[in-house]
């Protein structure tokens, strides 16, 4: 318990001082293979950065001199590239964000998003998001390193005395949990209008999607990885949904397959729009073993009044790499948000 509470304090703290000087950092450049490294290598990589003195509890600190050597040493481990050293960083920011929403229960999380809070909000500072996408995609990895992670020889000191000094009690975490909670009240007070440009994008959004016609093409033809493809039907009883999502600002989505009817739901500054569409017709395609040994898929529904949509998912064979795209005419929702990742995510849930 000592260890661990040790652990999440001294990613608070540093955490909470990196977001009171920066706005988020620029993207890194991290790859797929380099957030597998580090959740599979991170034990040894943290072991030989201790052995160069230059692991401060929770960071890499080095000096110009230091750094041939530490490159040297995550090059080694499989972090890539000439600025490795930015790049473990931001997966290890990234990594506080995703162990951080793993670590929050449903009835928490609920309690949150209605009073309009993101309770990792303060985190997401730290990280770019482009580059949060991909360590979110290597979610199970991540969690599991940082469970693993072996803390016997590792100093916190430098990161907070406080937690390596204090022995904590159950009125201490009593203690803390009231401050948070005050936290969180007063957040939620200030939070009736807490990101106009989210709220900006929403409704950006909406303008595109309404005037929406034709289509895009199908999303899986633009793709080297996947070769082959079976045109097949989909599960009685689909439906699909968006993944996830928070906060007062948001769009929702449903496509129910079977009934043939669709509904977009626009939520910003205090307005909900809702589209409606007859779904007409849906194609769907499945690939086996094409994507990394794992599975993609692509739903192409046509609606009655113009639109087409394309919806397309890659997932990896160990289930941690997941891609996802829409397609939408006249709509790019990459180049419309940052929130890119949260509003191509979907699911086809179809009742087992």
């Amino acid at each position: 318990m000592r260890n661990m509470f040790k652990k999440i304090a001294a990613i608070f703290m540093c955490a909470a001082m990196v977001s009171a000087l920066f706005a988020e950092p620029p993207s890194t450049g991290i790859s797929d293979s380099d957030v597998k490294n580090w959740a599979k290598n991170l034990n040894p990589i943290v072991k030989e950065l201790q052995t160069l003195g230059v692991w401060d509890g929770d960071s890499i600190n080095a000096t110009a001199g230091q750094k041939s050597k530490v490159d040297a040493v995550l090059n080694k481990y499989g972090i890539s590239g000439a600025n490795c050293m930015d790049k473990f960083g931001m997966i290890t920011s990234c990594a506080i964000v995703v162990i951080a929403a793993d670590g929050l229960d449903a009835q928490s999380a609920a309690l949150l998003k209605s009073m309009g809070m993101d309770p990792l909000a303060e985190l997401k500072k730290n990280v770019n998001s482009k580059d949060l996408t991909i360590v979110e995609a290597n979610s199970k990895a991540v969690v599991n390193a940082y469970n693993n992670l072996d803390t016997d020889g590792i100093d916190y000191t430098s990161a907070t005395d406080a937690a390596a000094d204090f022995s904590y009690g159950d009125q201490d975490l009593a203690d803390l949990y009231s401050r948070l909670g005050a936290a969180f009240a007063q957040q939620a007070a200030e939070s009736e209008d807490k990101d106009p440009e989210h709220a900006a994008a929403i409704k950006k959004l909406y303008e595109q999607i309404s005037k929406a016609k034709g289509d895009t093409g199908y999303i899986y033809k633009k793709k080297e990885t996947v070769s082959s493809c079976k045109k097949t039907s989909y599960k009685k009883g689909t439906v699909l949904t968006k993944e996830n999502g928070y906060g007062p600002d948001e769009l929702n989505w449903s496509f129910d397959l079977d009934k043939k009817k669709a509904k977009l739901d626009f939520t910003w500054d205090k307005n909900t729009k809702t589209i409606n569409y007859t779904i007409s017709s849906v194609e769907y395609f499945y690939f086996k073993g094409d994507y990394k040994g794992g599975e993609a898929k692509e739903y192409v529904v046509a609606t009655k009044e113009g639109p087409v949509f394309h919806f397309y998912r890659e997932l990896s064979s160990d289930g941690n790499a997941i891609t996802f795209e829409i397609g939408i005419k006249g709509v790019d929702l990459k180049s419309i948000t940052d929130w890119n990742y949260e509003y191509n995510s979907w699911s086809d849930y179809d009742g087992d």
